[in-house]
């Protein structure tokens, strides 16, 4: 029979411009997530989205004993079969006309007949060739799901779950389709090193570009290398010093591991002098100023700091510029797996504001030369995917430029992508920004919580639903999707890290080997 002409049911009750409830006929129950039409009382067709089904019993609800009931089941099953009452409540999504989803205005007509939406409808809904294939709806697996990458990209959006919920699986196919069907730029923020064995669904790494953590600290700003080195925010005397050796080691023209031991030896000459010193200031010009023995445990700290630096990281430094090796769609992952979590945010600030500097610039039609040799992939839209994006987006000056980009990206074509199973870490001037969001199970109810507070569309009824959703299930909202959905995302089919260990087999192969040594 064709979908779109099955009667399913008929309304029942008080009906809304926003919901209605239908008897539902229990030989075609319909499932999670269904989509179903229905006219209003100006006869529009209205398309409503399943959200609850019931199933109750009329004689057990009247008073029937249970045990009278259990006792005589094999007699009373018929008569209870024919007194069950099945009842489904539906969430109006609009009236359709002409494959467009406009504003219900008027309440469903009482005791109108409920029906499946037709296949064809739902295509035109959910299908967009110059989109993103990203799965099938639940109820429908014939039905695709594709997402416009315009509003994708350009409006931000997030990917959130509990740890194995399949974010990553959903990170991989749409950078995927962006990198290979769409010529896109993507770079991909990787504090693990989980993408570094990235390979795309044809199996090949081909237009994939593994930039190492590395970083030139002569091309930092002077409160950028404070942080980089570990002085904290509040030790203003400690940072003072390292900020005046910074600029003054700066005009030496010195990069990578030499500018670190540079500031070390100037650091000691300091704390040797006990005198008049010279440093460049801000400005380049040679200042002069009186070391202190006030001035000597700051000094002594800074020097800790950086030894300390060199002796862990030394490896990091280095001549090659991070941002020159970006490449012009690639997918470009950006391996952070050397540094810890301030030194990342610090790397990361340091890449956000040349991106952004430089694309307002390219966009501009200002110092493009420059921009074209030092940081080509500004040259043409960009999207930024940052994996465990809680570690830059909770506070500090990558969470600054990060909710710069957010705000200001869309008038330069930079879209931000974040991915995180800790959405309360993140700020909501950020959160709320990424209007697409692609929302896999989450349990916990202060994380469901948030993320409704941080979007408009995520309403009561959704919350719900992302409580029990299975693994690899999503609901989607945003302006990615003409409207909210609830989807299974398909496998992505190249490979990627992360994947979980198999603890189980990993002992197994040590406890056997043992085995046979004793045999």
């Amino acid at each position: 029979m064709n979908k779109g002409v099955e009667s399913i049911g008929f309304v029942l009750g008080e009906t809304s411009i926003t919901e209605f409830s239908f008897a539902v006929n229990p030989l075609k129950i319909p499932r999670f997530g269904e989509f179903v039409v229905v006219e209003n009382c100006n006869q529009e067709e209205v398309l409503g989205l399943v959200k609850s089904v019931t199933n109750s019993n009329r004689l057990l609800e009247d008073g029937m004993n249970f045990e009278y009931a259990l006792r005589n089941i094999k007699s009373s099953k018929k008569v209870l079969e024919r007194n069950e009452v099945i009842i489904a409540s539906a969430k109006i999504l609009g009236v359709v006309k002409n494959g467009e989803i406009l504003p219900n205005r008027v309440p469903v007509k009482a005791c109108a007949e409920v029906r499946l939406a037709e296949d064809g409808l739902l295509n035109s809904i959910f299908k967009n060739p110059r989109g993103i294939s990203i799965g099938y709806l639940i109820a429908r697996s014939e039905i695709p799901v594709h997402l416009d990458l315009n509003q994708l990209v350009l409006r931000h959006f997030a990917i959130l779950s509990v740890t194995g919920g399949g974010k990553s699986n959903a990170v991989c196919l749409l950078v995927n389709d962006i990198v290979r069907c769409h010529g896109g730029s993507v770079i991909l923020i990787d504090p693990h090193g989980e993408y570094v064995n990235f390979t795309f669904e044809e199996g090949d790494e081909r237009k994939k570009n593994v930039i190492p953590a590395g970083i030139r600290p002569e091309r930092l700003e002077p409160w950028e290398f404070c942080s980089l080195v570990g002085i904290d925010k509040d030790a203003s005397v400690q940072r003072m010093h390292l900020e005046r050796i910074f600029l003054s080691v700066r005009s030496e023209n010195l990069s990578g591991t030499e500018f670190m031991k540079r500031v070390l030896e100037i650091a000691e000459d300091w704390i040797a002098s006990q005198g008049e010193i010279e440093y460049v200031d801000a400005t380049g010009n040679l200042r002069r100023a009186k070391i202190t023995r006030e001035d000597l445990n700051p000094l002594y700290r800074v020097k800790e700091y950086v030894q300390t630096f060199l002796r862990r990281y030394e490896e990091l430094l280095t001549q090659k510029d991070m941002l020159a090796n970006l490449r012009e769609g690639y997918l470009n992952v950006v391996n952070l797996s050397g540094f810890d979590e301030e030194q990342m945010r610090v790397v990361v600030a340091y890449l956000l504001r040349n991106i952004l500097l430089g694309r307002i610039s390219y966009v501009r039609g200002k110092n493009r030369d420059y921009w074209s040799r030092n940081c080509p992939i500004v040259q043409k839209p960009l999207l930024l995917i940052f994996e465990e994006a809680h570690i830059f987006a909770g506070k500090g000056d990558v969470a600054l430029w990060m909710s710069r980009i957010a705000r200001e990206g869309r008038k330069f074509g930079i879209g931000i992508g974040i991915v995180s199973q800790r959405p309360k870490k993140i700020s909501d001037d950020i959160l709320s920004q990424c209007n697409t969001k692609i929302v896999l199970r989450v349990v916990e109810p202060s994380d469901q919580r948030y993320i409704q507070q941080a979007s408009e569309q995520m309403s009561e009824d959704l919350l719900s639903d992302i409580s029990s959703l299975g693994v690899g299930e999503a609901v989607i909202v945003g302006p990615a999707v003409k409207i909210p959905v609830a989807i299974k995302i398909r496998k992505f089919k190249g490979s990627y890290g992360g994947r979980d260990i198999d603890v189980v087999s990993e002992w197994r192969k040590e406890y056997e080997a043992r085995l046979e040594d004793l045999v």
